[in-house]
């Protein structure tokens, strides 16, 4: 069964939790928080998504809660970031997970060191109170890392950009037209009529493109049934679940797993 870590599990207290540690192997496994792992020092392999990376001095990952990773080492000395997405500015946080591309980059030492430097800072502000000041360490650590990695766009969120952010988010549970136009600052009808202008497809349809493409990775990667993937998933109705995702995949769920385990 692959493993799922909660807010409650890592985090515990507040939003943030800063980690610093000699980890080993771990299995695949997926949380419901976004995470920045720093490796200090250490070999082996980092596998998002199915792809290797190399475990090596100054690596830095990057996953969302869509991401599903295992570690794979004998040793490695890491500084691990986990928050929830409400502890940083949506700005950045939409251009890294979502228009960055990547979920892995090479940092030289200067900027290896500035990022240890703030993840340290923030791990002994943990349990201050002071949100404002570890959201300010949070956006530090993301705008470095947007400004290192300069494909992303720049600017501030659009409205359906805001959207996004949130589906990303919460697909996992029945979210409504109204709380997603609340979270984009409009309102439903004005979402409805720019979000298939801006990305290429209504609202329903990129919920459920999101929904489908989560459901082909626990497919891939985890032990769970069927049934529990389509409701892990986000979707509430198990034979509407099948039925569609053979129309828009070819082949069924089951089908699909038994053609791409790994």
């Amino acid at each position: 069964m692959i493993d799922r870590y909660t807010r409650l599990q890592k985090i515990k207290n507040g939003n943030i939790a800063v980690k610093e540690k000699i980890i080993s192997s771990y299995p695949t496994h997926w949380h419901e928080f976004y995470e920045i792992e720093l490796i200090l020092s250490g070999d082996g392999s980092y596998v998002i998504d199915g792809r290797a990376h190399p475990i090596k001095k100054n690596m830095l990952f990057f996953m969302t809660p869509v991401n599903f990773h295992e570690v794979i080492t004998e040793k490695s000395e890491v500084i691990t970031l986990m928050f929830m997405g409400q502890a940083c500015d949506g700005n950045l946080l939409f251009k890294l997970s979502s228009l960055l591309g990547s979920d892995s980059v090479l940092l030289s030492d200067e900027d290896a060191n500035f990022l240890a430097a703030l993840m340290r800072e923030l791990k002994s502000s943990e349990g201050c109170g002071d949100e404002s000041y570890n959201s300010s360490l949070i956006g530090s650590i993301l705008g470095k890392l947007s400004k290192i990695n300069c494909s992303h766009t720049r600017g501030f969120l659009t409205r359906v950009q805001k959207a996004m952010l949130y589906i990303q988010n919460n697909f996992r549970n029945d979210i409504r037209l109204a709380e997603i136009a609340a979270a984009a600052d409009t309102s439903p009808t004005y979402l409805s009529g720019i979000f298939a202008k801006e990305s290429g497809a209504s609202l329903k349809e990129y919920i459920s493109n999101v929904r489908y493409e989560y459901a082909k990775k626990l497919l891939e990667y985890s032990d769970m049934s069927v049934t529990d993937i389509c409701f892990e998933s986000g979707f509430c109705d198990y034979a509407n679940f099948e039925r569609r995702f053979k129309e828009r995949f070819k082949i069924s769920p089951s089908k699909y797993r038994k053609m791409n385990r790994t």
